[in-house]
């Protein structure tokens, strides 16, 4: 018997060297030390021995079966360890090896514009900020000068976070997607010292009717300069300087009076149209861009409400500011010569590709 249980374990450990898998030792496991394998096979004839015999035969028994299982274990490490190796030498890569480019992407048009504006202005001293999409109506509205009952809210139709949460909210508190990037310029009055001197480029969401110049999601860039002496012809001096950086030395900026609740005074500001040059006509039909007008509104601008700086902290007797704000798109539009501001939002990439 004792024979029989040495013989066996050779065979076991012979048969183990030749393993190459961890299934493999599994199954080579399940042959010896299974139910029907072949230690139970030699463990049959125990109870023809002596009691004597068995008292020797019992122990090297139990032995050799946890030595196969140890050896068994010893081996699937090893063989998963060098798995692991060999999947590491296989997949190594040398990153100072070039490889053939493939066809990459780009930048959007509008990316591309927001980023040519953002080098403009930060170029004249501003400082690019950033906020919340959602916002709640004391930021968007009330310290802009908008209270809940003033008519120009009808302006902005506006997308509201879903009642569950407004109906729980307090007035001034409720949420919605912001309207414009104003928001910010209360945020930044705020928590700010003067002087201030920021641009505010995001996306803004309205419920608007669509055509060639509006949409109901779009990127606005907003600004905002407070500090003593600041007058409109510093106004004026800023966005003429930055539209002829943008658009080219012969554009030309027409200021007209407007009303807007958070600047007094106020202007809506008109480029002249870069898709018919300023004639009102393409290819002898109306300029749908400007409505063959030969203009087209780009932004509204004016100087800061003297009630939006006093909500916000700003002594009025000792600063004053401007502020204005300009949709991204309809500039991107004027800019690559697009003739409706839509079409960057309709994955076109006949028309983006060309960038």
């Amino acid at each position: 018997m004792q024979q029989k249980l040495l013989d066996l374990k050779n065979d076991f450990l012979n048969k183990l060297e030749n393993t190459t898998s961890p299934e493999q030792v599994e199954v080579l496991k399940k042959e010896f030390l299974g139910k029907w394998g072949k230690l139970q096979d030699i463990l049959k004839g125990i109870k023809d021995l002596s009691v004597e015999e068995k008292k020797v035969v019992g122990p090297l028994a139990n032995e050799l079966k946890n030595e196969i299982e140890q050896k068994a274990e010893e081996k699937t490490l090893l063989l998963e360890e060098a798995k692991f190796e060999q999947q590491v030498e296989d997949e190594q890569i040398d990153v100072t090896l070039q490889f053939p480019s493939k066809k990459k992407g780009h930048k959007h048009p509008i990316s591309i514009t927001s980023e040519l504006l953002e080098d403009i202005f930060i170029s004249l001293g501003f400082k690019v900020e950033d906020g919340p999409q959602i916002e709640d109506e004391q930021h968007n509205f009330d310290k802009l000068n908008i209270p809940d009952n003033h008519p120009a809210r009808d302006v902005w139709d506006t997308f509201w976070i879903t009642d569950k949460i407004n109906d729980t909210k307090a007035s001034g508190k409720k949420q919605l997607l912001r309207t414009h990037t104003s928001p910010i310029q209360v945020r930044t009055m705020l928590k700010w010292d003067l002087p201030i001197k920021i641009i505010v480029p995001g996306r803004v969401f309205r419920y608007e009717q669509e055509d060639a110049r509006h949409t109901c999601n779009f990127y606005q860039l907003e600004g905002l300069v407070v500090w003593e002496w600041v007058t409109f012809g510093d106004l004026k001096w800023t966005l003429d300087t930055v539209m002829k950086r943008l658009l080219g030395e012969k554009t030309e900026l027409r200021f007209r009076p407007s009303i807007f609740p958070f600047t007094e005074p106020s202007a809506e500001v008109d480029v002249s149209c870069q898709i018919c040059n300023g004639t009102g006509k393409v290819k002898g039909k109306k300029c749908s861009m400007c409505s063959g007008t030969g203009w087209v509104e780009l932004l509204g601008a004016g100087m800061v409400h003297p009630k939006v700086l006093k909500e916000s902290g700003v002594d009025l007797e000792k600063y004053s500011g401007f502020a204005f704000g300009m949709g991204i798109d309809r500039i991107a539009a004027q800019r690559f010569n697009v003739s409706s501001s839509r079409m960057f939002y309709q994955s076109r990439l006949k028309l983006n590709e060309q960038f």
